[in-house]
């Protein structure tokens, strides 16, 4: 059967007038079109293209056209009436099934909806009906490729652009409908690829480049020939890649990528000495790529011997004068007097030049305590120096004839302020600071790091309001602004750090609507954070759907380059971001994102009046009038909240067209009656496509132990398992799923497959009380692994308190890992019930406790006096209006 074209259906025909009005919509195959030709869905021209549609519609004879009715809901759909658009595409299709326009348009509207199965059965119905439609094969294939089903993107593939392989022969009848595409060939090679039928592809490609070989510069048969080079090491043929990447070197343009490619090969190839030059090579073009130091040990086969490492760096350091790189990995190789000689020529001339990255590069030597040593003795040497003989006298290496410039002491005190706050002696860190701000109070990065210093310490009110204090002296720096508002954040004060940030948006506009916008998700998970701080449960959630819904953009961001990389043959990157976008979700930001949602929908099963966020207001000792004024105050400040941002909505609506952002309802998402399927949702992504973090699969067993998912709860506990079996965290939920084992009633295979998975996780031990007192006995000078055991042993026997164990852990000055962090963990834990019941008694012995070893700790009733932080504001103040005098 041979189609008719679109307007023009064999059950619906168009007169010419209306299929004049057609034709102005939207251009599809068969269809001619001048140059002036208004071409309304294709130039979002939405408004002109409904009011086309209209004209055809209004006639009685015509008012169910299909095609008309498509085209109409496909307009609707871009115009964001997506609920109008699936009606009117239904009823078109309803009214045309004979037509190639109408399955187009419902599957394009199915792919909208992300129903990814419907759309594909739907263009493969358009195909029945007009199987040579490149944009229907186009828009299968892409859609295909997008869910990753690569049989189909071969087939499609095939369809569109290839009749047939022979196999074993020496040419191929290609080409049915576009033969002099090269989009057609280099799909056909992509999806043999992903098959991972590599000889399939290279044939093909071999095929391709036999007969486009370009006589001179061409950047994109570069491309290819890097592409075919990897496809040949994804097969395992280094030495044919090998060949050919010399064969052509002549070709390929990018010759930094030649040369890395080339050295890997000669390593696969077992030639180190042949690889040692390249990587030489690679050295002398860029010194500073720490990768290259890496593989050039690897090749001379040094990794394991300190001493030839240190020879190899000295000399490269000695022809490459002005590298900081071969210095700098030296200093993580020496010891004592030796490191002590090297860190005194390392840091002189940084100190002297003000370089800020010099405890950036320090930073992987505090993982020794030696070295840590080595570095605080000659930072107090320096600044000892320099109080004894004075700033405009000293000479740090101890050559009398040169002093030292004046900006020599400020950086010392910085260096010494960075160190003493890394190394957690919060009051020297504050000194030296200090002492730099009364040196030069106008640089901004001295306040920026006294608000660090404070963060570190515990106290986020004094640590915003320095921030703040550097703010105000460079209102033009964005960067500042940014870290301003984060501190803000921190200092539960999320509205505050809204108007901070909306400084850098268009006047008028919310910040926190132009961050989300702009895809900005550590804001999202500092305010979802800020939000859960001070109760505001359902504006946490909204924040970790904003960054839900920012990966779930990107992902459909792909289609936009699933064309565009064939068209500008950027095969390589193409095959890297294909790969990316499968394990996407093994981003911090969403595990961060995740763990945040999951937390408080588990939280409103457990503790659903916490949902109630002026529950706490409420229940401090009131009267029932005051109780009623204060609800009835609270509701009134609610609806005026909410017809603001209604108003705002319908502004944004009515300037712009479209709603900007995800629509989330933060009220919403706290009143839904499946909080665990939520859950579960997040916990899904996380397990599915996997996380670098135990504790990801430790909060996943517990959702799913919850839903009484057995398999998939073991599943993680399992995979937690594989990469640290003595993870606190999951050691929780071991126990948790041990006691609930013989409750749960298994059957069949799904009976012996949990077996065997608890085998793996417990190995012989089945008795939950045995495996904590076991645990506890084996990590019983870890602070982190007390509160998982106390935890533990609440759970087992929720009567008996576990105070007293962990008050004297807190004393405990053998217990490794009491950090501030820990303490605020426990305290939590302890509101949360974690550990049982503790008594006023109790609390305001730990809070004692913890403030003794952390002063600052706001959390517990520290900081710093606000007597103290008005006279140090007032003599700041003072002295940097005397140093602009």
């Amino acid at each position: 059967m041979v189609p008719t074209p679109a307007g023009q259906s064999s059950s619906q025909p168009l007169p010419v007038k209306e299929l004049g009005y057609f034709k102005k919509i939207v251009p599809f195959k068969n269809l001619i079109f001048t140059q002036n030709s208004q071409k309304s869905y294709e130039q979002k021209q939405y408004k002109t293209g409904l009011k086309f549609a209209k004209q055809i519609l209004s006639t009685p004879q015509f008012a169910d056209h299909g095609e008309t009715l498509a085209m109409k809901g496909l307009i609707l759909n871009c115009m964001g009436k997506l609920t109008e658009a699936q009606e009117c595409v239904k009823r078109g299709l309803k009214s045309d099934l004979r037509s190639y326009v109408c399955w187009h348009v419902y599957g394009l509207i199915q792919k909208t909806e992300k129903k990814y199965d419907e759309a594909i059965k739907a263009y493969k119905r358009a195909l029945m009906i007009d199987k040579d439609n490149i944009q229907i094969l186009r828009d299968l294939s892409l859609l295909q490729i997008h869910i990753r089903d690569y049989d189909g993107y071969l087939v499609s593939f095939g369809f569109f652009g290839i009749l047939k392989i022979v196999l074993g022969a020496s040419k191929y009848d290609l080409l049915r409908l576009r033969q002099n595409q090269r989009v057609s060939w280099l799909g056909y090679i992509v999806a043999h690829h992903l098959l991972k039928e590599y000889s399939l592809a290279l044939g093909i490609i071999a095929e391709y480049i036999k007969n486009n070989t370009p006589s001179g510069y061409d950047f994109e048969f570069s491309e290819l020939i890097l592409y075919q080079n990897l496809i040949m090491r994804e097969a395992g043929q280094p030495d044919v890649a090998l060949q050919k990447l010399e064969e052509n070197a002549a070709h390929i343009v990018d010759k930094v990528a030649y040369m890395e490619t080339r050295a890997n090969l000669l390593m696969d190839l077992e030639q180190p000495k042949q690889a040692e030059h390249v990587w030489r090579a690679l050295i002398q073009r860029n010194p500073e790529c720490l990768e290259y130091y890496d593989m050039l040990q690897t090749c001379m086969g040094i990794k394991e011997n300190p001493k030839a490492q240190l020879a190899m760096l000295d000399a490269l350091a000695e022809k490459y004068e002005k590298a900081a790189a071969p210095r700098r990995l030296a200093l993580y190789l020496v010891e004592g007097e030796e490191l002590r000689r090297r860190l005194h020529e390392w840091m002189i001339p940084m100190l002297r030049k003000g370089a800020p990255s010099l405890f950036a590069s320090l930073v992987p030597l505090y993982k020794y305590p030696q070295k840590i040593a080595v570095i605080e003795s000659l930072i107090n040497e320096y600044v000892n120096k320099m109080d004894d003989e004075g700033y405009g006298n000293v000479n740090l290496e101890g050559n009398s004839a040169e002093c030292e410039p004046a900006t020599t002491a400020l950086w010392l005190y910085v260096l010494a302020a960075y160190h003493y706050d890394r190394v957690h002696m919060v009051q020297l860190a504050l000194n030296h600071i200090d002492r730099a701000i009364q040196h030069t109070p106008t640089v901004v990065e001295n306040y920026m790091l006294k608000a660090r210093i404070y963060k570190h310490a515990g106290d986020y009110d004094e640590a915003a309001r320095w921030m703040e204090e550097a703010q105000s002296l460079d209102t033009a720096d964005r960067y500042i602004n940014g870290k301003c508002g984060k501190y803000l954040l921190r200092a539960k004060r999320p509205y505050e750090a809204n108007k901070m940030l909306s400084k850098f948006t268009r006047e008028g506009e919310n910040a926190a609507s132009h961050l989300t916008d702009m895809q900005c998700m550590w804001y999202e998970l500092e305010s979802g954070r800020s939000f859960r701080a001070v109760g505001k449960y359902g504006e946490a959630l909204r924040k970790a759907h904003h960054v839900e819904f920012h990966f779930n953009t990107w992902i459909e961001d792909q289609f936009d380059f699933h064309t565009y990389c064939l068209r500008k043959m950027t095969l390589c990157y193409y095959i890297r971001l294909l790969r990316m976008e499968d394990k996407l979700r093994c981003a911090d930001y969403y595990y961060q994102a995740a763990k945040l949602a999951i937390k408080i929908y588990l939280r409103m099963i457990d503790r659903p009046d916490d949902m109630n966020e002026h529950a706490a207001m409420i229940k401090e000792g009131m009267t029932e009038n005051e109780i009623k004024k204060m609800k009835k105050k609270l509701k009134k400040q609610k609806e005026a909240q909410e017809e603001e941002e209604k108003k705002k909505k319908e502004k944004e609506v009515k300037e712009e067209g479209l709603q900007r952002g995800p629509q989330i309802d933060a009220e919403a998402l706290l009143k839904t009656e499946d909080p665990l399927g939520e859950a579960a949702k997040f916990a899904n992504n996380i397990h599915t496509f996997g996380t670098p973090k135990v504790t990801g699969y430790a909060l996943c067993a517990e959702v799913y132990q919850r839903k009484e998912k057995v398999l998939l709860a073991l599943k993680c506990l399992n995979e937690g398992v594989k990469r640290d079996p003595k993870h606190p965290l999951l050691h929780i939920q071991k126990v948790k799923f041990l006691k609930a084992w013989p409750t749960y009633d298994l059957t069949g295979l799904v009976r012996e497959t949990a077996e065997e998975l608890v085998k793996l996780v417990y190995g012989e031990e089945k008795d939950a009380a045995k495996l904590n007192d076991k645990f506890k006995i084996a990590n019983q000078h870890d602070f982190a692994s007390r509160l998982a055991y106390a935890e533990a042993e609440t759970f087992l026997h929720p009567t008996v308190s576990q105070a007293n164990w962990l008050l004297k852990s807190v004393e405990d000055s053998s217990v490794n890992g009491r950090s501030l962090r820990m303490m605020i963990k426990l305290k939590d834990g302890i509101e949360y019930g974690k550990y049982g019941k503790w008594s006023k008694e109790e609390n305001d012995k730990l809070r004692k406790l913890v403030v003794g070893m952390f002063p600052l700790a706001l959390d517990f009733g520290g900081g710093v006096p606000k007597t103290a932080t008005s006279s140090t504001s007032d003599a700041s103040t003072a002295s940097t209006s005397s140093e602009s005098k």
